[in-house]
């Protein structure tokens, strides 16, 4: 748009040289016909005169030397017609360069509005730029939706993995305790067991020893009977210890191997646990890496919605612009039509005064050879007259009329020896102004063409930094998805000796990831990279390659 504008002020400035110099030419036009018609005015005076005096035969070598002047005069009148013919070919030549500096003018206009053309291709492109970077927008809040959603997902999974894993844990705990009690009263029931045999062999000793004496038949029968009581009660009671000592070590297997489970499935919630973390640290950093885009994109959309917004305010006005430029240059080459039409009249009026004085100073050539001729004769009858008298006498009408007429030749002289150096003057000024004007619009020319030059250079140089960042973006593309399958193949070599329930859990938990990590990490380079084009495409900067 600066170069569209610095060639809107060159065309007005070619616009506004080119009016002055057809005012200057219409007013050189005026007074060359003034001129003209002056110049004729007096040669039919002239003519007039010499009539009359050529009727009034009253001609004397005084008449001869005013006849000289008016001859001189007419030789003026020539030359000055000859400048003007020079100055008329000149003002042809001027306007020759104004039609063609136009003709550049306009050719720099047509130049302007391809630009303007070509910018509004990029301005398409912008637009199905901001499109897909809509899209993407779109498909980046789909996937933190999804990444929110996985996360919330794998906290309510993990409270409540970690709840049952404590309730169990505590029922653990409390059989183990249980078990440890029985443990200590199984003991105690052992020491009462050693006890008790103990006794049985006391018992047994002192019966053997009973046996040996000879005491009375009924008190040895009743203690034998104590005895034999006390002793089934004592093996009974050993029955039920062993029988509980039997329940007690079965139980003590059960919970030793329950402990065993408990370790094991601990030692797995342990693990799953890291993974839901790894999960929720990997989902986590996805959602921050989605809300950057988010930002990103947001702040590039508004720069491009501005950008757009300021071009097409610039188009609206630089057609109008246009407009307004091709009435101007319609109304331009209608007044230089009227200008060339007047000239060619002027032209013809010239001609024609050319040729009227050609016939004015022929008739002239042949009326000065005949006052040559009176002259001399009047010249040897007053010589053989001075010869007889010391004095010519003349007429008071020739006196009078001669001195008269000689005094307004010289007035005239003057004047017009004043007019032609002013004249002259207007030329030369005339001439250094066009000489300035034309070195001026070569030296805009010139800026003009490195302005274009260097317009050429920055589309090259974008271009071939768009083809860059294009190349880094495909190579990015792929080194990301390498790393993407690379990384889901670690994670089903990790997750291998998980359970069913486990596995189908993590691949419907890192399959939104998957699909959204094609996406994301790739619509955020390629954001980053666009930005500075875009932003350096409308403000004509120079792009970097680390941009």
């Amino acid at each position: 748009m600066s170069r569209y504008k610095e060639s809107r002020r060159i065309a007005e400035s070619e616009t506004f040289k080119a009016e002055s110099e057809l005012s200057s030419a219409k007013k050189t036009v005026k007074d060359l016909a003034s001129m003209i018609e002056e110049s004729n005015f007096k040669a039919k005076e002239r003519i007039k005169d010499v009539e009359s005096l050529k009727k009034k035969g009253k001609l004397d070598v005084k008449a001869s030397v005013f006849r000289c002047v008016e001859s001189y005069q007419c030789v003026e009148v020539m030359e000055e017609l000859e400048m003007v013919k020079h100055e008329l070919s000149e003002l042809k030549l001027a306007m020759a360069s104004v039609m063609a500096d136009k003709e550049r003018a306009v050719k720099e206009f047509e130049d302007s509005s391809k630009k303007l053309l070509s910018n509004g291709k990029h301005i398409e492109e912008l637009r199905k730029e901001i499109e897909v970077a809509n899209e993407e927008h779109v498909l980046v809040e789909l996937a933190k939706m999804e990444a929110s959603k996985e996360a919330a997902d794998i906290e309510a999974q993990k409270e409540k993995e970690v709840g049952e894993l404590s309730c169990r844990m505590a029922g653990t705990k409390k059989k183990m305790e249980d078990m440890i009690n029985e443990i200590d009263q199984t003991g105690e029931l052992e020491q009462r067991l050693t006890v008790t045999l103990s006794d049985i062999n006391v018992l047994q000793d002192e019966l053997k020893q009973v046996k040996d004496q000879p005491p009375s038949l009924e008190s040895t029968n009743k203690v034998l009977q104590a005895a034999k009581n006390e002793l089934a009660s004592i093996r009974e009671e050993g029955f039920r210890y062993m029988s509980s000592m039997d329940v007690i070590r079965n139980e003590l297997k059960h919970v030793i191997e329950e402990t065993k489970k408990l370790k094991k499935t601990e030692e797995k919630t342990d693990l799953r646990v890291k993974s839901l973390n790894s999960k929720l640290l990997r989902a986590k950093s996805k959602l921050e890496a989605a809300t950057a885009a988010e930002e990103k994109a947001n702040s590039i959309v508004a720069n491009l919605s501005l950008s757009l917004e300021q071009l097409r305010l610039e188009a609206e006005a630089s057609t109008k612009e246009k407009a307004l430029i091709a009435e101007e240059a319609a109304a331009i080459a209608e007044e230089i039509r009227k200008t060339e039409s007047k000239i060619d009249s002027t032209e013809e009026k010239l001609q024609a005064a050319v040729g009227e004085l050609e016939a004015v100073k022929s008739a002239e050539t042949s009326a000065l050879e005949k006052l040559r001729s009176l002259i001399e004769t009047t010249m040897l009858s007053r010589a053989s007259a001075s010869d007889r008298n010391s004095t010519i006498t003349i007429s008071k009408f020739e006196y009078e009329y001669l001195t008269g007429r000689a005094v307004g030749a010289e007035d005239i002289a003057d004047k017009k020896v004043a007019a032609a150096q002013a004249w002259i003057e207007a030329l030369k000024a005339s001439e250094r102004e066009i000489l300035i004007k034309t070195k001026m619009a070569q030296s805009d020319l010139k800026e003009m063409r490195v302005e274009e030059e260097e317009e050429e250079y920055r589309t090259q140089r974008s271009l071939s930094a768009k083809k860059m960042i294009e190349k880094e973006l495909r190579n990015w593309q792929l080194v990301e998805q390498n790393k993407q399958s690379s990384f889901n193949r670690r994670s089903m070599k990790s997750n291998g000796n998980s359970t069913p329930l486990g596995k189908s859990k993590f691949r419907r938990s890192l399959s939104p990831a998957i699909r959204v990590s094609g996406l994301t990490p790739f619509s955020i380079k390629k954001k980053k990279k666009g930005m500075p084009n875009l932003a350096k495409l409308f403000t004509g900067k120079k792009v970097d390659k680390d941009a």
